[in-house]
């Protein structure tokens, strides 16, 4: 496998093994722990890194005491060396499976909230069929719908996808956005909030993909006229945190919040109807279905919602 990278203006060839050599002696600190793991002595190793930065213009470790450093440079070749060895590490997986008569689905989930349920549901589907290896890809979760029409994924849990030509939906549950606030909090009291209650306050929820139109979207667009600020964060915990701490009040779906915590924030509806979300599961029409795809969809509609 040959990778193009350009550092100094200067394009050279790089291949796996010198990934590999540049990989395993940050990992090590040096030649001399890296030669077990690339079975090579050490003359081997030095005359290697030595062609490879002659190759290349630059240096790719400074010594420091005992240790050889990465440089800025070393540091740029590390980052793809992780991105290419993690790939070919994952394709070399895909193919020994399919080699053991074994299948591969790929998943991916548009929320980063579904990571408190996702280990159980692939469970669930791990011990009805043990012959096929459930993957989560995170890399999907900022665009389900991409990442099915590009193949990296075979199966997208999404919510509110509108109908499409290219997407079997198939609905799994629905969910409650609701409003947290600490306790003593103005909003406290509050049995539902509209859009008008949240002015000068700091909003913290969920980042997402671009907001849909939809009653969710409208919310969060009135919200955002009058809100001291909209702070979109990736993880759920932090926004709990924020709110206790009595930075600003959050927008979260309401099966997020961990008993430990129902008693120290005030939950209130958004609207006085509540807005949920409608969650569904997403396969291409061009690809045929499965038992084993079948059978996840039907676990995925033991989800929370």
């Amino acid at each position: 496998m040959m990778v193009l990278i350009h550092i100094s203006n200067v394009n050279a060839a790089m291949e796996l093994k010198h990934l590999r050599l540049v990989s395993a002696i940050a990992r090590h600190g040096g030649l001399t722990a890296a030669m077990d793991e690339l079975h090579l002595s050490q003359p081997a190793l030095s005359q290697r890194l030595t062609s490879l930065e002659k190759e290349l213009g630059v240096a790719l470790f400074s010594r420091v005491g005992r240790r050889m450093v990465p440089t800025a440079a070393g540091e740029l070749v590390l980052d793809m060396a992780r991105e290419v060895l993690d790939k070919t590490h994952q394709l070399e997986a895909r193919l020994k499976a399919i080699s053991r008569g074994e299948r591969v689905l790929r998943l991916g989930v548009q929320c980063y909230t579904a990571l408190h349920w996702l280990p159980a549901i692939m469970a669930a589907f791990g011990r009805k069929h043990p012959r096929t290896r459930l993957v989560f890809v995170s890399e999907a979760t900022h665009d389900v719908e991409q990442a099915l029409m590009q193949g990296r994924i075979d199966v997208g849990v999404a919510h509110s996808v509108p109908e499409s030509a290219y997407f079997r939906r198939i609905r799994l549950f629905t969910d409650e956005l609701v409003a947290i606030a600490p306790s003593g909090h103005r909003l406290a009291g509050c049995a539902a909030i509209e859009p008008g209650d949240l002015a000068g306050e700091v909003v913290y929820l969920h980042k997402s993909p671009a907001q849909r139109p939809g009653r969710a979207a409208d919310f969060l667009a009135h919200a955002g006229r009058v809100a001291a600020s909209l702070e979109p964060i990736q993880w759920t915990d932090p926004i709990l945190e924020f709110v206790r701490a009595g930075m600003g009040v959050g927008i979260v779906p309401a099966w997020v919040l961990p008993p430990r915590l129902r008693s120290r924030l005030h939950v209130s509806r958004l609207a006085a109807k509540g807005i949920r979300r409608e969650w569904v599961a997403l396969t291409l029409f061009a690809h045929k279905s499965t038992p084993d795809m079948r059978d996840l969809l039907e676990v995925l509609k033991a989800a929370p919602g």
